[in-house]
């Protein structure tokens, strides 16, 4: 199995994640994250990780492009109506409030739409993901995971960042930069913090540029 391996599907499979003491009878522990939607909007660079136990031991993570952009549900449903002859009544009831499209760059682009909870700034959970040459919804992956969009500026000059916390078992947060690259001592602030809010840290894992982007492997999908 190549070792260029890629965050994008290992997202998937974030899901109950139990670290701190936080109320995880709540979406995202009911933690309210800095978060302002107009800041957020546009492209970002993955430049790190925070892996959860249980991450595979990749000799390399590699770097990728995402864009954020909003919609609203009415926006979504004419995509569904679009792409799906007759949606179900439990797809339609789940596409409420603010929607957020994440759209993943590699050999094969894919998006992730997510709906905010009320209540919790930053907190969304996924609906599914499918690949931007796809045309049926019936090829897209259903997502229960919940993440947060939180951004961060450590006063390095590097910044903002935005941390993707995972509240999943795999990984414990993607980091983003407007621009490539990070150093492991700009990321202390960023562990520091995820250290405050969920307990116990692994150390970050920084991304590196490949000159050819690989397909990864499914498990790892995000």
């Amino acid at each position: 199995m190549t070792p260029y391996f890629k965050l994008f599907f290992i997202l998937y499979f974030a899901s109950a994640l139990t670290n701190g003491e936080i109320d995880k009878t709540k979406p995202c522990y009911a933690h309210q994250a800095n978060f302002d939607m107009q800041k957020v909007l546009g492209t970002w660079y993955v430049v790190a990780l925070i892996p959860n136990r249980g991450f595979p031991k990749l000799r390399r993570i590699s770097c990728y492009k995402m864009d954020v952009s909003e919609t609203d549900e009415a926006g979504l449903r004419w995509l569904i109506s679009r792409k799906v002859d007759t949606p179900s009544q439990e797809l339609i009831q789940k596409i409420k409030g603010t929607i957020v499209r994440q759209r993943y760059h590699s050999e094969k682009p894919f998006d992730i739409w997510s709906r905010a909870i009320t209540g919790i700034n930053g907190c969304f959970r996924q609906l599914f993901s499918l690949e931007t040459n796809k045309t049926s919804l019936a090829d897209a992956e259903n997502l229960v995971t919940y993440m947060q969009l939180h951004i961060m500026d450590t006063n390095d000059g590097a910044g903002p960042y935005l941390v993707q916390i995972m509240w999943g078992k795999l990984i414990s947060a993607v980091i983003y930069r407007r621009e490539e690259g990070v150093s492991m001592e700009r990321l202390e602030p960023i562990h520091d913090f995820l250290s405050d809010l969920k307990g116990y840290q692994l150390q970050p894992l920084i991304c590196t540029k490949l000159e050819k982007e690989l397909e990864p492997p499914a498990f790892q999908r995000p």
